[in-house]
């Protein structure tokens, strides 16, 4: 998978953890992070995370995609918005192989700096 493009003040990051046999939403704990509202070496962080989670990353809808039987995955879904366009990318990350940043900022988040 090619790098992601530069996160910029208008893209929004909504992350949630899912799968399993039941879905049980408190256990999905939804984090939704606005680029605008975090600083420049936060935003910076973010998205060497996400660089660095995308060897571990399946595209939304192809057949090896994660979430068969009771495999959790994070759902990473990026928004990308300015006054000509809106894109969006969805990446799914099985729990077995998630880098521990990402597990991390599903669990607080908090983007570290």
């Amino acid at each position: 998978m090619k790098p992601l493009p530069t996160l910029n003040q208008d893209t929004v990051i909504e992350l949630a953890r899912e799968g399993g046999f039941a879905y049980i939403p408190k256990l999905a704990g939804q984090r939704r992070i606005a680029l605008a509202d975090i600083t420049p070496e936060q935003r910076q962080r973010l998205n060497q995370l996400l660089n660095q989670t995308l060897p571990y990353a399946r595209e939304e809808g192809q057949p090896n995609s994660p979430g068969c039987g009771d495999q959790r995955y994070y759902r990473v879904q990026i928004n990308y918005t300015s006054p000509t366009l809106s894109s969006e990318i969805v990446l799914l990350i099985p729990e077995s192989s998630a880098p521990q940043a990402l597990v991390d900022l599903w669990k607080t988040g908090q983007v570290d700096e």
